[in-house]
């Protein structure tokens, strides 16, 4: 069986990504121009005119969608059961509509960044695994190398090129929502500014740290829940601070956790950083090709690493939202 040459699928590859990339990066509508690059801080400020903020039902009747990559919950608590991405959202009815938007926004701004690298981390992939199979091929034809090695090394190329294709297309997607996050639809955001975030907190502070006086904050100084509360009969009253207590004891559990999985995202890296070195090292002494592949986990372990940050600022966020606090991390 003739299979197509790895030159034909990667040329395609190739050109459909730039017609992601125009598509990705092409204004739609005749919306307000964003800033370009656009800063956090500047995305922030577009929520107050939400149409979620005219109604809190509003929230109630259309759910906000999950991020497509940045799942704090699944990554604080990676041996819970799958499919508990609403844990994510679950702050969302204790906070004010305002507080909630811009919460939103951050997490879909923080997606969009993730998106940019997982595609990094998949292009750098790709191109090992094309090089893999173009050797292969070669070596076919001499006899050094089976069919059926070729066969396995052209089935993983195409997975990859596929998952390469798709977070290609997933930039425009996390644009699209932080988009509509901000009020502004018909106008994708082209370039982010990487945002100047606060400290990563000491592992195991917040692990250890009591909810009751985070709680009794909230209570005292969350006015829009005060009055929520207030305006509740008895049993919903009760049942929102239920609420209230399970999610400031998960919330601040989380960022405990987050603490320990940076240091872990951080050992990874490290060790990714001293074998690219080494690989580098070896490919200029001629002795090893794996250069590219050492680039590429290198790129994944710095993208994990970027993920578990954004969690923290993110959960640390939603935390102080609940206690009253204004949404603005340092930008």
């Amino acid at each position: 069986m003739q299979r197509p040459a790895p030159q034909t699928s990667i040329i395609q590859t190739i050109l459909f990504s730039l017609m992601l990339l125009s598509w990705v990066t092409g204004l739609a509508g005749d919306d307000q121009a964003l800033p370009s690059p656009l800063s956090l801080g500047q995305a922030l400020a577009l929520a107050e005119d939400h149409p979620r903020l005219s109604s809190p039902e509003l929230g109630m009747r259309y759910p906000r969608p999950e991020p497509l990559f940045l799942g704090c919950h699944g990554l604080a608590f990676p041996a819970m059961r799958a499919g508990d991405a609403r844990r994510d959202q679950a702050w969302s009815l204790l906070v004010s509509p305002l507080a909630a938007q811009r919460l939103e926004i951050m997490q879909r701004f923080f997606d969009v960044l993730l998106a940019e690298l997982r595609y990094a981390e998949d292009n750098e992939a790709m191109a090992v695994a094309y090089v893999q199979l173009d050797r292969a091929s070669v070596r076919a034809e001499l006899g050094q190398v089976s069919p059926i090695r070729v066969a396995e090394l052209e089935v993983a190329y195409q997975r990859i090129r596929l998952r390469r294709t798709a977070s290609a297309a997933a930039q425009r997607m996390t644009r699209a929502l932080l988009a509509q996050a901000m009020g502004s639809s018909g106008t994708l955001p082209r370039d982010l500014r990487d945002p100047k975030l606060p400290p990563s907190p000491t592992a195991g502070a917040d692990t250890l740290a009591d909810p009751g006086p985070m709680v009794d904050r909230a209570l005292a100084e969350n006015r829009w829940l005060r009055q929520r509360i207030a305006d509740a009969d008895e049993d919903e009253r009760d049942l929102l601070q239920m609420a209230l207590r399970t999610e400031v004891l998960e919330l601040s559990t989380r960022l405990g956790l987050l603490a320990v999985a940076a240091d872990e995202a951080l050992s990874v890296a490290n060790w990714r950083d001293l074998a690219l070195d080494e690989s580098r090292t070896l490919y200029e002494m001629e002795a090893a090709a794996d250069l590219g592949y050492s680039m590429s986990r290198q790129t994944e372990a710095r993208r994990r690493e970027a993920e578990v940050r954004y969690c923290q600022v993110l959960t640390r966020a939603q935390l102080d939202a609940l206690q009253g606090q204004p949404v603005n991390p340092s930008d």
